[in-house]
């Protein structure tokens, strides 16, 4: 067993949510926090071929990547994606591509923006939050 000595802890600012446009991908700028999620969907059984126990099996795994934001406004010369950009994609209702860096290094996907937020406190900067709900990869056939 490993005693940490030697364990490095990794920057939670690394964890970058970028979201493609036409050249490349374009950061979602002033992220407070990223976080993945991977469901197991499990079903369950019991019957004589198992003699009386449960058993569980994974039919498929459901992903998703949620996030937090401070809603800024760009100045000229700043490139970023920001609340504005990413209302319009979740408008398009069409799914986008996003890489995710800071997880063993960078993990692109295709997901659909399921979910975004904001929040207009006074005295407080605005800030804004997200989900995006991730699409299996297609099988080539």
């Amino acid at each position: 067993m490993a005693n940490g000595a030697n364990n490095i802890n990794v920057a939670g600012h690394t964890g970058v949510l970028s979201i493609q446009d036409g050249v490349g991908y374009k950061p979602i700028v002033c992220l407070t926090s990223t976080s993945y999620n991977a469901v197991s969907n499990v079903v369950e059984k019991v019957n004589y071929c198992t003699q009386g126990k449960t058993k569980s099996r994974v039919t498929s795994i459901s992903e998703s990547v949620s996030f937090e934001a401070e809603v800024v406004t760009l100045g000229a010369e700043e490139t970023g994606a920001t609340y504005a950009d990413l209302l319009t994609a979740q408008k398009t209702m069409e799914e986008q591509s996003f890489r995710l860096d800071g997880r063993n290094g960078s993990q692109t996907f295709k997901a659909i923006i399921s979910d975004l937020s904001d929040s207009f406190t006074a005295g407080d900067d605005a800030t804004f939050s997200g989900t995006l709900t991730i699409n299996p990869e297609e099988e080539e056939e």
